[in-house]
This record gives structure tokens, C-alpha cells and sequence, in this order.
């Protein structure tokens, strides 16, 4: 008999926190009962604002065995995953988000992925229809691809929706000397073979709008680390972009000046390349100070996080 345990970042989820435990925790007793696999929750608090704590507690008074993190500084999603890693003891890790769209069985099904495979990097990427499947593999490929040019290990926010370790590469990733702990990029450094598994999500894009929308109007805050502005790729996105548009304005300039030539339409055109080259270069710099920021605050022996109480040890 092995066991299970769920790594849960946490922070200002107050709105979906209730309905999405209760499906993850069904979830689990069904993983139990049909593949005797025990099960622990590790949920990491990253100094939630709101009530989220306050419902962690209620289930950790219901579960022995629903732990709680609590870091003693806002850290971050993937620092709190590693946060989490760190007291994880499962032959299996699963990392979850607090998201309504994951569906009932979705852990289940990473579970069988990997029993099936043999695979120890399972990763759950939410399904797509389409055209928004192709553009959503395509950001993941040019995201992987632009970090490599630019060597941002750690600076890589994919569309992975749920993750699954074997209790050797959850080590692994723990251990990492690599103090950004972006999980994602960090399986580079591991190394291993991974498989995706891709998964419906519950609610169409709109339903999932429409009943968040209806939790706020119920409580108050926001929700998620969407809106707390950590490190990514963005600049690196906005270079590329600057570098398009130059390229586009200095065509228009050189085909205008072949053709027949106008001084506005010159102007304007080769105004435009000469200020996209600007800006590129300004994101790409931005971009690489972030990197050289994240190498200096997160340099080697340097704890990121710390760990101020667990509860449910």
C-alpha cells in the first residue's frame, strides 16, 4: 500500500477554496478505496490575506491527515510548492492549483497515467478545443524556447495544470540548488521522462467566469496569484513583440521606397523601426535584469523560504 501526497499552493483563495478541497479530497478517498493509496494534503498558506486560512483550519480539524504550511513571508507560488516538497513524504507527489475547471477525477487519472506508463513526470495539461489547443502548445513551445535563448532557468509559467512525481524526482526537485524553484523549467535539470496528459475542464471558459462572478458576489477579495506580478516571461514576450513590429515597419519603409516614394509615409515607417528596436532591446534587458536579480537574491545556500509552523505534523 503506497501513498499519496497533494501539494496545494495557497493564497487568497477564499472564494473557490471550500468547493475545490471537497472535490480533490473525494477524489483521493475514491484513489484510496480502488488502488490502496493513502493520502495526505499538504496545504502551503503564503500569507493569505483573507479567510482561506480560516477554512484550512476547519479541514485540518476534519483531517489528521490535512496538513498546513505556513510560510513566515509572501513567497510565491512555485517557492511555496517547494515549501510543501519539503515535508511531502508520498511514494507519489501530486501539485494541484485551486481551480474550479479541474475536474472530479482529474488526480485519479494522473494516477493511472503513471501506473499505466510507467512515466515518473506526469503532467496534466487542461484540454483545449481546436484552435485554442494549438495556440495554447504553441505558447508552451516558444515559451520553452525563448527562456532557453535567453538562459532564464526558473522564469517559465507554462499552462501545466496539475504535475505528478515519483517520490525520487520529488527529491530531486527539492533539493535543486536552483533557488527560483520554478518547478517547470526545473525538470530540465532533472532530466527525466515525462507524459502529457491532457483533461477536459468541468466548466466551459464562460461558465468558470460566470461562477466566480457569483462567489464575489457572495464574498470579497480577489483570488489566486494571478495578480501578484511575480517574475516571468512577459518581457521576453513583449521583446519579440517590438521585434516584429519592426520588422513589419522597416518592410512597409523599404517597399515604399522602392516603389514610390512618401516622405510621410518614410517618416512614419522608419520612425516606428528605429523605436521597436529601442523598446526590444529595453525588455530584453529588463528581462535579463530580472534573471540576474532572481541568481543574486536566490544564490546558492541562500533559504528562500521559511517554514513558520506546520500544523497537523
Amino acid at each position: 500500500m503506497g501513498k499519496i501526497s497533494l501539494v496545494l499552493p495557497i493564497y487568497n483563495e477564499q472564494l473557490v477554496l471550500r468547493d475545490v478541497l471537497a472535490k480533490y479530497i473525494a477524489d483521493l478517498e475514491n484513489i484510496r478505496i480502488k488502488k490502496k493509496y493513502q493520502w495526505e494534503i499538504i496545504a502551503v498558506d503564503d500569507c493569505s490575506s483573507d479567510e482561506s486560512r480560516l477554512i484550512m483550519l476547519d479541514y485540518a480539524r476534519q483531517h489528521k491527515n490535512f496538513r498546513i504550511v505556513t510560510l513566515a513571508e509572501r513567497s510565491g507560488e512555485h517557492t511555496a510548492v517547494t515549501a510543501g516538497l519539503s515535508v511531502a513524504n508520498g511514494d507519489l507527489v501530486l501539485i494541484a492549483e485551486i481551480d474550479i475547471q479541474n475536474p472530479m477525477g482529474l488526480l485519479e487519472s494522473l494516477v493511472q497515467e503513471h501506473l499505466d506508463s510507467g512515466v515518473p513526470i506526469i503532467y496534466g495539461y487542461r484540454q483545449f478545443n481546436g484552435w485554442r489547443r494549438r495556440k495554447a502548445l504553441m505558447t508552451d513551445r516558444l515559451t520553452r524556447l525563448a527562456c532557453k535563448l535567453f538562459v532564464l532557468d526558473g522564469y517559465f509559467t507554462g499552462i501545466v495544470n496539475a504535475e505528478l512525481y515519483t517520490a525520487d524526482v520529488a527529491a530531486i526537485l527539492r533539493d535543486n540548488p536552483s533557488k527560483t524553484k520554478y518547478m517547470r523549467t526545473m525538470n530540465n535539470w532533472v532530466g527525466w521522462q515525462t507524459k502529457e496528459f491532457w483533461y477536459a475542464s468541468e466548466y466551459t471558459e464562460s461558465e468558470a467566469k460566470e461562477r466566480l462572478e457569483q462567489m464575489r458576489r457572495r464574498s470579497r477579495g480577489d483570488t489566486s496569484f494571478k495578480k501578484t506580478g511575480h517574475v516571468n516571461s512577459v518581457s521576453t514576450w513583449w521583446g519579440i513583440l517590438f521585434l516584429m513590429l519592426t520588422a513589419v515597419a522597416f518592410t512597409i519603409g523599404g517597399i515604399n521606397l522602392s516603389l514610390n516614394p512618401n516622405p510621410v509615409v518614410l517618416w512614419i515607417a522608419f520612425t516606428a523601426g528605429f523605436a521597436g528596436i529601442v523598446l526590444a532591446i529595453m525588455s530584453f534587458m529588463r528581462t535579463l535584469l530580472l534573471a540576474r536579480i532572481g541568481k543574486v537574491r536566490y544564490r546558492e545556500g541562500e533559504v528562500v523560504y521559511e517554514i513558520k509552523s506546520i500544523i497537523n505534523r
